[in-house]
Formats: C-alpha cells, sequence, structure tokens
C-alpha cells in the first residue's frame, strides 16, 4: 500500500472528494473504454495538481512496498472520518493514481 500517496490525497480534501466522485463511476466489469474514462477524469483532476506543486512522480511511489500498520491504521481512520470507503480508495483509487504517476515517472 503506498502511504504517501494516500497522504498526498488527504492534504488535497477538495481534490479527492471530486476524485472519489469520479472514481464511484468505475466498473470492474465494465467496458476498457468506460474504464479508461474514468482514469482519463481523475488524470485531468490530479496532474494539474501535480503541475502546481511540482509533484515529481516518483517521489509519491516510493514507498509503494510501506508496510506501517500504524500509519495505515491512521489514514484509514482519517479516510472513514471524511466518508469515504476505504475499500474504493485502496482498490480503486489508489491503482488509478499509482497508474497515471507511473505513466508520469521518468523511464529508468
Amino acid at each position: 500500500m503506498n502511504l504517501k500517496a494516500i497522504r498526498w490525497l488527504l492534504q488535497h480534501r477538495d481534490l479527492l472528494t471530486k476524485v472519489v466522485a469520479a472514481a464511484q463511476k468505475f466498473n470492474p466489469a465494465g467496458t476498457y473504454v468506460s474504464q479508461w474514462e474514468v482514469v482519463d477524469e481523475i488524470a485531468r483532476l490530479v496532474i494539474p495538481e501535480f503541475e502546481r506543486e511540482g509533484v515529481v512522480a516518483s517521489d509519491l511511489m516510493s514507498d509503494y512496498f510501506a508496510d506501517d500498520e500504524v500509519q495505515a491504521f491512521t489514514l484509514g481512520a482519517e479516510v472513514q472520518a471524511l466518508g469515504i470507503d476505504w475499500r474504493q480508495l485502496i482498490e480503486v483509487i489508489l491503482p488509478i493514481l499509482l497508474a497515471i504517476l507511473k505513466a508520469l515517472a521518468p523511464n529508468e
């Protein structure tokens, strides 16, 4: 689980709210085109913010395999307090965000 990316989303609550609304349209059993439309919508929300802040994509991906249960629990509680479904965040939003970051990261 990428705690750094989740923290970044939580620091941008207005943006997170918009991303959650877009992610609710994601249907894992849908067509590639319908899934891509959701990915595109989320990318159009987050990429301008990355650019405004000068986010380096690989920096947000750096703790992809972090295994800090206390931080994960704390972030999970914060997400729940906002009324956001933790499962949706982990199973839909985070993979989409990480795919966007991977596409933006310089090839190594």
